[in-house]
């Protein structure tokens, strides 16, 4: 595995070491390149860097293949495009296959999302890179649950190539972390002791529905049911929502800092309900296609119902039994969808839990997922 050893979202290096290798197992290794910094993800420094890992790649390659042996499969991950580039001539060096895994639609997104226009310089850079790498993959993997209708149905390649590997899953480990309730800070334990529980967990950004939930916690309240929201995460908003709740005299919110990942589960699986949310508000074609958010699969892997802001209501969430969908910025409708959940039977509701964990386990645990790559990669 080979990554930029500048750190996304932190902005700062994991070594300052031109080449820094981590043994994760046997015949497992973490092998990260030094490249350019940024301080914006979107400026011209960000572009510099994804030149800069595409040459590092290049150039160190060789001396990889020499230490750890030649490759069989070079998958590039386009967490940006140029890491095509750089595992396909790395695949053609070693005759080797050469698969492009999708991890966004750059740059369908810059377009609809109205960050860029269909001419600028950069989308038209990029389209050229997509096309190219898309026509040279012996694979394609993508996580999008209707990538295909991209990739096949707009750009015209054939589905022979085109493979579906959703997020994975460690559901061993998840379980495992369950029991963890002492990784819970005591104000979130106390706080959701014995109470019917609203659970979020990522990111407080307004795309991510966290006004919404608030907003139909306000009409939960007025409406005197005794539901609590817990918010686990950070982001930007943090201090807008912490405001919401001091002007809008709730009393049943809690917004937290963001807690060890090994927490979550602990809070997840002693929730009723786990909410999320996706929308860029006024582009609703961005996430046409789906998206890959590790977080859903928690949610619905948690044994709580899940209830999620989209706007495709074939995602997932809804396919699986797991959970319900509603309309993204619609407090009222979110509302009422938890009340519903709460006025259920427990039997009942439990199902949601039991549906989405069936789900989960059946189409995105790790040796599901593992079991299919092999098959893509070396089939």
């Amino acid at each position: 595995m080979i990554a930029s050893g500048f750190c996304h979202f932190t902005h700062s290096y994991i070594s300052e070491k031109p080449v820094k290798v981590s043994k994760l197992a046997e015949h497992v290794h973490y092998i990260y390149l030094k490249t350019s910094s940024y301080e914006s993800n979107g400026g011209l420094g960000r572009a510099r860097n994804m030149l800069d890992f595409m040459n590092k790649v290049i150039k160190y390659e060789g001396i990889i293949a020499r230490r750890y042996g030649k490759p069989d499969v070079v998958t590039g991950c386009s967490v940006h495009p140029l890491s095509w580039i750089a595992a396909y001539r790395t695949a053609r060096k070693y005759k080797a296959r050469f698969v492009a895994e999708v991890r966004d639609f750059w740059p369908r997104i810059w377009v609809v999302s109205g960050d860029k226009k269909a001419m600028d310089p950069m989308v038209i850079f990029f389209g050229l890179i997509q096309r190219w790498a898309f026509k040279h993959a012996d694979r394609i993997i993508y996580s999008m649950f209707h990538g295909d209708k991209y990739i096949c149905g707009e750009l015209g390649i054939p589905r022979g190539r085109v493979y579906l590997i959703g997020q994975p899953m460690d559901c061993s480990r998840f379980d495992e972390n369950c029991e963890k309730t002492e990784l819970l800070p005591k104000e979130v334990q106390e706080f959701i002791r014995d109470s019917f529980v609203c659970s979020f967990a990522g990111y407080y950004m307004v795309y991510e529905g966290v006004y919404v939930m608030l907003e139909a916690l306000k009409i939960l309240e007025s409406k005197g049911l005794p539901i609590k929201m817990v918010f686990v995460g950070s982001g930007q908003e943090k201090e807008g929502m912490e405001k919401y709740i001091r002007e809008n005299h709730l009393h049943n919110a809690l917004v937290y800092d963001r807690i060890p990942k090994e927490a979550v589960p602990a809070l997840l699986s002693r929730s009723h309900i786990c909410m999320a949310h996706l929308e860029v508000e006024g582009h609703k074609e961005v996430y046409k296609y789906g998206v890959s958010k590790n977080k859903v699969n928690e949610y619905l892997y948690s044994g709580a119902c899940t209830l999620y802001g989209f706007l495709y209501k074939d995602d997932e969430a809804a396919v699986s039994g797991g959970g319900i969908m509603f309309e993204p910025y619609d407090a009222e409708d979110l509302a009422e969808k938890i009340a519903y959940v709460y006025n259920l039977p427990e039997a009942e509701r439990r199902q949601y839990g039991v549906r989405g964990r069936e789900y989960i386990k059946a189409n995105h645990s790790v040796e599901v997922l593992t079991d299919r790559m092999l098959e893509v990669l070396f089939g």
